[in-house]
């Protein structure tokens, strides 16, 4: 397992070396743009693609992962684990330059054990012990999970996987799912008592920070279902840990198909209204967003991929914007936009 854990004087060296704008935190500092590995096939020809892609980003200017428990049957995680672990140990690159967000809380499955999320449900979760049948918060076909024994087990699956003793940022995905099961009283008391149990994780050393990674849940008008306001979120944060709670990021889609994020005054923060972005900001919580081309729904309007990335990560409060990169040409073309590039300036 590879010690230590993404910091602001690793990531700013790294980037400046790679001639890459990025956003300042007080956390780590970030690309305008990241390498997501949601999209693809469960398969090893998609996993060389991501490999190879994965490795030219993080050696020429893209320091930041993101990636899932679920994704390709956790193939992803283990792709993203196969270069951090021979790139660091080569010494190419150092941990401390390298941001990896990871989530949990849809049930995956894996293809390695040739399980599909139904057969990881019953086989490891429920007849391991791990959860229970009560604890499952089922949505049509989604099913999720807030009980932090269930994290617990993720959360070392992830590691092992990553190659990582301590994740730099743990998102629970999807939340929404659960809030449409359990309504906002239950929801809040589950999300406390996970809280609880991440502020732990932080404390050990297995995580860094953690967050909120949502479709719909931060974007939703409060009348919907699957609301979820950031100010009680954070509220909830703070009974676990106070001014110093560890949950720091959300993230959730913009596009200019779904541009509700800058759109939609639906958070209230100290009795203001506020769209997510500028809620966030109020409260002290990095925006990180998805989908920019919206799975490809975008390229039908005929927009240009470049003018579409340019205008999602010059928005104002996003810290950085997850987009899935798998090709090498594509992460080129990515690049070319930022690196050696005052458009997005350093913030």
């Amino acid at each position: 397992m590879i010690s230590g854990y993404a910091t602001v004087n690793g990531t700013s060296e790294y980037l400046s070396k790679s001639w890459m704008p990025y956003r300042k935190s007080h956390v780590f500092c970030a690309p305008p743009i990241a390498m997501g590995t949601h999209l693809g096939e469960m398969n090893e020809m998609d996993s060389a693609l991501y490999r190879e892609g994965i490795e030219y980003g993080l050696l020429n200017g893209l320091n930041f992962i993101d990636t899932a428990i679920n994704y390709r049957g956790m193939r992803s995680e283990r792709d993203v684990g196969h270069v951090l672990n021979s790139l660091i140990k080569s010494g190419a690159i150092k941990r401390e330059e390298v941001i990896v967000s990871t989530k949990a809380g849809i049930i995956p499955g894996d293809i390695k054990a040739n399980l599909v999320p139904a057969d990881y449900l019953q086989k490891i979760l429920l007849d391991g012990g791990i959860i229970k049948e009560s604890e499952l918060n089922i949505v049509d076909t989604h099913r999720h999970v807030l009980a932090p024994e269930y994290y617990r087990f993720a959360i070392e699956k992830s590691k092992k996987h990553l190659h990582l003793e301590t994740i730099d940022l743990y998102y629970i995905h999807n939340p929404e799912i659960s809030m449409m099961t359990l309504g906002p009283d239950l929801f809040y008391q589950q999300v406390e008592k996970l809280f609880t149990f991440f502020e732990e994780q932080v404390q050990s050393g297995n995580l860094h920070y953690y967050g909120f990674a949502t479709w719909s849940g931060l974007l939703n008008s409060p009348k919907e279902d699957g609301y979820i306001s950031i100010e009680e979120t954070v509220n909830t944060a703070k009974r676990v840990a106070g001014e110093g709670h560890h949950f720091k990021f959300i993230q959730f889609p913009l596009n200019k198909q779904m541009n509700q994020a800058v759109k939609n005054l639906n958070q209230r923060v100290n009795g203001k209204w506020l769209t997510i972005i500028e809620a966030a900001q109020e409260l002290g919580i990095y925006s990180t967003t998805s989908a920019p081309f919206n799975l490809g729904k975008i390229f039908d309007e005929g927009n240009d991929p470049q003018n579409v990335l340019k205008a999602v990560t010059r928005t104002n409060g996003v810290f950085s914007t997850m987009v899935g990169m798998k090709k090498v040409l594509h992460i080129k073309e990515n690049l070319a936009i930022f690196q050696n590039h005052t458009a997005v300036n350093k913030r």
